[in-house]
């Protein structure tokens, strides 16, 4: 049996194809997964997007409760640097569901700044420079943000291997917050699909 292979690699270093076989490697073991121990046919499963809301319980801000599916978190009021948990540890994964998290994207966008005549390309300064997703009371991955940043036009990263959170698990998402800034967004959503039986929320 090989070491656990749990580091972010950026996109633009993976060869051609690499992303897509690790997505449906993880989709294929996670709907292995699922059929088991639920006891349920593959048949009678959906593997569908995450929600960042009904899904994994995120927040919006500091410990508030986020009520809109949306990936973009606004850290606490304190400029405390360290590691900020972003979802509700009170929220076990709901049960008859199952989550993959395998990669990240970063959602900065490359805007124009106006400095006297001349119209400047920059990119909006990133505040989280890693990602720590705990599983069962348990550290499953450190993910480093910052190797994504040597490539502007592509801040995507990919893990060999996922981070599963099967039904009714703990888990814990926590963004390190770098930068002592107070109440500033972290662009970050998350690669991961969902596994749960037909019904539950999709009929396809």
């Amino acid at each position: 049996m090989g070491a656990a292979l749990t580091q972010l690699i950026p996109i633009s270093e993976l060869a051609p194809g690499a992303a897509g076989a690790i997505r449906n490697q993880v989709i294929a073991g996670l709907l292995a997964l699922a059929s088991s121990e639920m006891k349920m046919p593959i048949e009678k499963l959906v593997v569908r997007d995450l929600r960042p809301v009904e899904d994994l319980a995120l927040y919006s801000s500091g410990t508030t409760a986020a009520t809109i599916n949306d990936w973009l978190f606004t850290t606490a009021a304190s400029t405390v640097t360290g590691f900020v948990v972003i979802n509700s540890a009170a929220t076990p994964m709901a049960d008859q569901r199952y989550v993959a998290l395998y990669g990240v994207k970063d959602l900065r966008n490359v805007y124009d700044v106006k400095q006297a005549a001349a119209t400047v390309r920059a990119v909006l300064s990133q505040v989280v420079s890693l990602v720590k997703i705990n599983v069962g009371g348990g550290d499953k991955a450190i993910w480093d943000l910052t190797k994504l940043q040597v490539y502007p036009n592509e801040m995507v990263g990919i893990s060999p291997s996922a981070v599963i959170i099967p039904q009714n698990a703990s888990y814990a998402i926590s963004l390190y917050k770098c930068n002592g800034v107070a109440s500033v967004i972290a662009n970050i959503l998350f690669e991961g699909v969902v596994v749960e039986p037909r019904g539950k929320v999709l009929s396809p």
